[in-house]
């Protein structure tokens, strides 16, 4: 069984191919998504323009960590300290969600966008907007892989970091990595999100 120890992980690039349809086929079946978009169809349309939109928008952080082999098998998305949203022209962000994202869907990734912003912590931090590994390659501790090289970066700096996990799943495997749940949070009618904050480790 392939451990965290043996996970190739490497910052991503522009050149990096595959990083939407990981994200795409991860939370494709993710009570979240499936609140917001119910029709598995139009979801599985969806969301690789949705996510081809937050990796174009991350990138310039140099924060988004990929696991590889033939293929991207896995990736963390994570917003820096100066910045934890990620979002530089929040209008043209906007307008992309707008044109990836049908009409029928768009007012409740706005209810969910909204529900997060009220409820994001204000001090500095790391911000975790995503993480995922392909279905087929889960439970090889590709997530965990991901997730070490920013929360090293947190230890080191001595800054926090901060995540919402979208199902109990991914909040077991917060926790397992120094993530200590704060409070639940949802848009009306929509699944809870788990708000989870992380102390960088002491020395």
């Amino acid at each position: 069984m392939t451990t965290a120890t043996t996970v190739a992980v490497r910052p991503a690039t522009t050149a990096t191919v595959g990083l939407p349809d990981v994200l795409a086929r991860a939370f494709q079946d993710d009570p979240v998504f499936i609140w917001w978009i119910p029709d598995a169809d139009r979801r599985r349309a969806t969301l690789p323009a949705f996510f081809d939109l937050f990796v174009e928008t991350f990138l310039v952080h140099d924060l988004i960590y990929v696991a590889a082999d033939a293929t991207t098998t896995g990736t963390a998305v994570w917003g820096p300290p100066s910045n934890p949203s990620g979002i530089e022209d929040e209008d043209a962000f906007v307008a992309g969600v707008e044109r990836s994202v049908a009409e029928i869907d768009l007012p409740r990734v706005f209810e969910i966008v909204s529900a997060l912003a009220d409820q994001h912590p204000t001090e500095p931090h790391y911000y975790l907007q995503w993480a995922a590994v392909r279905p087929d390659r889960q439970g090889r501790g590709i997530g965990s892989a991901l997730l070490a090289p920013v929360l090293e970066r947190c230890d080191r700096e001595g800054v926090p970091a901060y995540t919402e996990a979208t199902s109990l799943q991914n909040r077991r495997l917060y926790e397992r990595h120094g993530f200590a749940f704060i409070g639940e949070v949802a848009a009306a009618g929509g699944p809870p999100l788990y708000r989870m904050w992380r102390l960088p480790a002491a020395g």
